[in-house]
């Protein structure tokens, strides 16, 4: 490894101990991909995961997520026995806890999880050994959650006895593994030792930059990056908001401003979905609520954007007397399995609870293979991964721009009878916002 102020570039395995045994808890979206990953760069790997189910299918060679290129990983790692899956959580030399953070009903993190992962990891750690989260927490969590259950739990210190780091994950799905590789990566450690230690470790594989800087810092990025692409969203929401006021294609202005050098506004879209970019700002904002009104504002108006999309499909449905609606795409993103915090959820949610109960709601997600809880009470909504007659519905909805949804063509319906809010047919975009300027 060669260190240029706080830039590692990337060497072979050779320069780390590839013989260091490596556990991976939690076998999610981050965890199974920085576990093959690994395995690639020639470790040998453990994942641990407490869904009993998830264990036995990717050690049966099945996977449980979908994402490209990890099919192919799984089968080459399990061939060679670089990877296996457990239930329980065995001894290792490098911990790597890749577990949710989700946000509670207050909008603050909630560390369960990560608490959960870090009293998994005290029952095995030894002295000389390395621990790093990589799951987005609150400035101070690295330390303040997981070094103190492992000192509690074992008389341990981070400072002394063994090395504790954060390396935030920062993929998107439909690309995890190439950005896995592909991206830069920061690692903050709680000592100078930890730090380089995880450089050396991730530079492996890393095929970006790897910069270090002490664990805050890197926790601290890693929000900001969400925050601000949160926040750049809500201002695009927003230049659409005014666009309609005065009858202008937002996106064709969008499309001309960013024609300057130093201006990259983001598209409009039917609201902010996925396990980070509406959840992150939150951990900012819970932790200096007096400081982040601008983040605070921002989130608001984002989450009130699929409310404002469900009132517009009301009106349609309402002004045409729709007795039946087809809603295209459930995923928070196109071409991804991942309903997380999906705005195209919560207007559907919202359009069936406002409808009479005997209006036929029909959700087509390619990507899925059934209705999400938040949809399944509505004895109405009922669940197509593929698509229906279209002559069977009044009204077709275009939530997620799928390209398997795209390639299709839009319905041969009415234009008054189809509202296409992200483009997936490639039709004029409805007017989202209603009200006084």
């Amino acid at each position: 490894m060669t260190t240029r102020g706080s830039v590692t570039t990337r060497h072979a395995v050779a320069n780390v101990e590839a013989a260091e045994r490596i556990l991976v808890v939690g076998l999610g979206y981050i965890g199974l991909p920085t576990s093959l990953a690994f395995t690639e760069a020639g470790f040998e790997v453990v994942g641990f995961d407490v869904n009993a189910e998830t264990v036995r299918m990717l050690n049966s060679g099945e996977l449980h997520i979908h994402e490209a290129g990890l099919q192919e990983r799984l089968d080459s790692a399990l061939e060679k026995s670089s990877f296996r899956a457990t239930g329980v959580p065995e001894p290792a030399d490098v911990f790597i806890v890749a577990v949710p953070t989700p946000c509670s009903d207050a909008f603050r993190a909630d560390l369960s999880y990560v608490r959960a992962a870090a009293e998994s990891v005290a029952q095995q750690i030894q002295p000389g050994n390395m621990v790093v989260l990589e799951s987005t927490v609150p400035p101070g969590t690295t330390e303040s959650i997981v070094g103190e259950v492992i000192r509690q739990k074992t008389g341990l210190s981070h400072e002394d006895d063994y090395d504790l780091v954060h390396c935030p994950e920062r993929v998107i799905p439909g690309r995890i593994f190439e950005e896995i590789v592909g991206n830069s990566r920061v690692i903050g450690g709680t000592t100078v030792r930890a730090t380089e230690r995880a450089a050396e470790l991730y530079s492996s594989f890393v095929e970006g930059k790897v910069l270090t800087t002490d664990a805050r810092t890197a926790e601290m990025a890693k929000l900001m990056e969400n925050a601000f692409r949160d926040v750049n969203i809500a201002l695009a929401n927003e230049f659409r908001s005014i666009a309609e006021l005065h009858g202008i294609d937002v996106l064709r202005a969008i499309e001309l401003a960013n024609h300057h050098p130093r201006v990259h506004v983001h598209q409009p879209g039917i609201g902010v979905g996925g396990h980070c970019i509406p959840v992150d700002p939150w951990f900012l904002i819970s932790s200096a609520p007096g400081r982040s009104k601008l983040l605070r504002t921002a989130r608001e108006l984002n989450a009130s954007i699929p409310l404002q999309v469900s009132s517009c499909v009301l009106d349609r449905a309402y002004s045409t007397g729709a007795k039946s609606l087809a809603f295209y795409g459930l995923a928070f993103k196109p071409n991804v399995d991942d309903l997380r915090e999906s705005p195209a959820i919560e207007v559907v949610k919202h359009v069936a609870s406002h409808l009479d109960p005997n209006v036929r709601i029909a959700v087509i997600e390619p990507f899925a293979e059934s209705l999400p809880e938040d949809l399944s009470e509505f004895s109405n909504v009922e669940f197509s991964g593929a698509r229906p007659p279209e002559a069977e519905f009044d009204l077709h909805v275009g939530l997620v721009a799928h390209d398997q949804l795209r390639r299709q063509g839009p319905p041969t319906a009415e234009l008054e009878r189809i509202l296409d809010f992200v483009g997936v047919w490639g039709l004029p975009r409805p007017v989202v916002t209603a009200g006084p300027a």
